[in-house]
């Protein structure tokens, strides 16, 4: 039995990892449309540079940026 922890380090490295290098990635219009709905929800954090956009998520602990453009990623309140 592996730590849940470790795991979500592991799985979110991976994920920030695919993101930058634009490795099994979202068109620019479905990462877009997935930011807005993260933007209008009350598990998001908004950015310090700019508080009209979503910059983590309270309920996985993930930042948005990279977890909304990876195909393989949904959000953990099923909005997207």
């Amino acid at each position: 039995m592996g730590c849940r922890h470790c795991g979500g380090v592991v799985n979110g490295t991976l994920g920030i990892t695919q993101s930058l290098l634009r490795v099994r990635v979202l068109s620019q219009g479905a990462i877009k449309q997935r930011l807005e709905i993260c933007r209008t929800c009350d598990q998001s954090v908004p950015c310090k540079h700019n508080k009209r956009q979503a910059c983590k998520c309270i309920a996985c602990g993930c930042w948005l940026k990279h977890k909304a453009s990876l195909r393989r990623e949904s959000c953990p309140k099923n909005k997207w």
